[in-house]
């Protein structure tokens, strides 16, 4: 099965870029992407169309600078800074259209858990809030005990180990084509820190 994105597609998620957020290390910032949206949307979409069709990532949009944000507490610690990774803009704005899809595809195939309400559209953590209130009330309405155990996993996002992500996605009944693309997209990605004018060298990326 295809996969098509239009020129007009490609040109309204360019317009919606923020253009004062940061580029990654292909230098290309999204004001500019923004500026020349009807005049780079032509050549973008075919691009794109070529990635996934072919399931051909670029380098340039496997690879990040990592840009340690200070939080609290001793400047010396590691474990006090929130890695914030800036990855190639125009890789971003078809992950957008990918994700889009991937969200349709479980959602006709019926594989979307009616209890998520993380990153899903019209739900938040009020809704989870409301949900969770109206369990718990209609359980000590039936004169029923409630205990309740709360779980925070550390690391949580950096530590998906992709294979296993992969696999997931297959389950799910995702397209095979946008499939291979994201296995490809997370195949020998590469990472660097960037402190002040220092650049650390690059390491692989296997999870998260």
């Amino acid at each position: 099965v295809g996969v098509d994105i239009t020129i007009s597609e490609v040109e309204a998620k360019l317009e919606q870029l923020n253009g004062s957020k940061s580029g990654g290390p292909d230098n290309l910032h999204p004001r500019i992407l923004k500026e020349l949206a009807h005049e780079i949307a032509s050549p973008l979409a075919q691009i794109f169309n070529e990635s996934l069709n072919s399931g051909v990532v670029p380098f340039d949009w496997r690879i990040a600078n990592i840009v340690p944000i200070f939080k609290k507490g001793k400047k010396s610690d590691p474990g006090n800074y929130r890695p914030v990774s800036l990855t190639s803009v125009v890789c971003k704005v078809l992950e957008k259209f990918l994700k889009e899809k991937v969200v349709k595809d479980i959602e006709v195939n019926g594989n979307w858990d009616k209890l998520q309400h993380g990153f899903t559209k019209g739900r938040s953590c009020q809704t989870n809030l409301i949900s969770f209130f109206e369990k718990v009330t209609d359980f000590l309405d039936k004169g029923n005990a409630v205990d309740l155990i709360y779980l925070d996993f550390s690391k949580a996002f950096d530590t998906v180990p992709h294979e296993e992500l992969l696999v997931k996605l297959e389950k799910m009944g995702i397209n095979m084509k946008i499939g291979r693309w994201i296995r490809n997209w997370l195949k020998g990605r590469l990472q660097r820190v960037i402190l002040k004018d220092e650049l650390s060298g690059w390491r692989e990326v296997t999870s998260g």
